[in-house]
């Protein structure tokens, strides 16, 4: 029986199709869910701009002020933000949106915006400097941006000490590791790219740099649960133990 190297699992008819299927194509397996996505997201935008209900609906909510913005929910959304992901999850009753270009939201109608574990996954080139100075722009004067990432300096701080203990702080137990991920160095690796998903490693430091180039001049380190808005602190427990938690004000 063959499995699924992440999770253990029996992997499905369309998991093994697919298995098969990369051997023959002239394309990398990264390549084609390179391609794949941004298929994905074309349709999604030219779905949006087809879609009156959303048209709407994007139409009422540049009306409002004081909103509380949750980009990239993944299926996790709070009620009473405005949750939004490229894919619609029925559960977040939210915005299907491609954050990589103009966010549909008027000038300085929100006193918060919450990106969690979400630009590791962007361009650091292009579309992560484009989404801040987008949610500078969307942000009233005193809101507030808060961004949850991979800690990638308390990784490498690990690493460098390479004890078991180190490891266990981020949640990592090297007694006990998934079937795909051998070493500490692959554990390193694993939060750089996470099988190409994750596309930059962040840091404090880094990330101050690219807030105060977007505007951002009041940018500081926070924790699980603590915010400069209290009502903002919408973190997921799940990526407690690993994560970077900064505020930045407008």
């Amino acid at each position: 029986m063959k499995l699924n190297p992440t999770n253990k699992q029996p992997m499905t008819f369309k998991q093994k199709f697919g298995v098969y299927l990369y051997r023959w194509l002239p394309l990398s397996r990264r390549s084609i869910n390179i391609i794949r996505y941004e298929l994905a997201c074309w349709v999604q935008r030219l779905v949006n701009m087809a879609n009156l209900g959303y048209q709407l609906r994007i139409r009422k909510i540049r009306k409002q002020k004081n909103l509380m913005i949750n980009l990239g929910s993944g299926g996790k959304g709070k009620h009473g933000w405005i949750n939004t992901d490229m894919a619609s999850h029925t559960a977040d009753d939210g915005l299907a949106l491609d954050i990589r270009k103009k966010l549909p939201f008027s000038d300085e109608s929100a006193r918060y915006i919450m990106v969690e574990h979400v630009i590791e996954h962007l361009d650091v080139f292009d579309d992560v400097p484009a989404l801040l100075r987008e949610c500078y722009r969307v942000l009233a004067p005193g809101g507030v941006l808060r961004l949850v990432v991979p800690d990638c300096e308390r990784y490498c701080a690990a690493y460098a000490l390479g004890t078991r203990s180190s490891f266990l702080e981020l949640g990592w137990d090297l007694d006990a590791m998934p079937s795909d991920i051998h070493t500490k160095m692959h554990i390193l690796n694993h939060q750089f790219h996470q099988g190409g998903e994750h596309m930059f490693g962040w840091d404090f430091e880094t990330m101050s740099f690219f807030l105060g180039r977007s505007g951002f001049n009041q940018v500081t380190k926070m924790s699980y649960g603590k915010s400069i808005i209290q009502t903002g602190a919408i973190d997921q427990a799940n990526h407690r133990l690993y994560s970077l938690y900064v505020d930045a004000v407008k």
